[in-house]
């Protein structure tokens, strides 16, 4: 009876650990996607309106949901009272402490916006913005494809090695 309580607890366990990493897939796809839309906000804020960094992304942060409406809010809040320093400190700062699902060379990309943001004329920024933008688009899409193709590895690969561990226990 404790060897099949074992199995069975082996087995969910297995299962936990496929359809997380299927999450992750799915996490890092959704925060893609906000992102984006977030940063598409953010150049038209700063190219067309013309408003002040904070506002735009505040705008940005209403405009998007989960955790990349917590990074934008993140960097409003900090623009708005940067007391000298630079503003890409700020942005790596927020994007260190909202837990986002990118990878590091996401981050990376990401990261190459701090330095332009605030700095620049707004043609500048709407050109750099540009750039990011369709990197990220092509990230999206391949990370699409991704959930796709190694979500359902991940997840019949986590039931199967439960499976297969447990017919060993017992």
């Amino acid at each position: 009876m404790i060897r099949l309580a074992g199995a069975c607890l082996l087995m969910a366990g297995c299962g936990a650990l496929g359809l997380g990493a299927v999450g992750r897939l799915d996490g890092r796809v959704r925060d893609l996607r906000e992102l984006s839309a977030g940063l598409d906000t953010l150049q038209r804020e700063l190219a067309w309106r013309l408003a002040p960094l904070p506002n735009a992304l505040e705008t940005a942060a209403e405009g998007v949901h989960g955790r990349a409406a917590r990074f934008f809010a993140f960097c409003a809040q900090g623009a708005g009272r940067l007391d000298g320093s630079p503003f890409q400190t700020l942005w790596r700062a927020g994007l260190a402490q909202c837990p986002l699902c990118l990878d590091r060379e996401d981050r990376t990309l990401l990261e190459q916006l701090g330095p332009v943001l605030g700095r620049y004329d707004g043609d500048s920024q709407r050109q750099a913005l540009e750039r990011v933008l369709a990197e990220l688009s092509q990230r999206r899409e391949r990370a699409e494809e991704d959930r796709r193709r190694l979500g359902r590895v991940y997840g019949v690969l986590g039931v199967t090695a439960g499976l297969f561990l447990a017919i060993l226990l017992i």
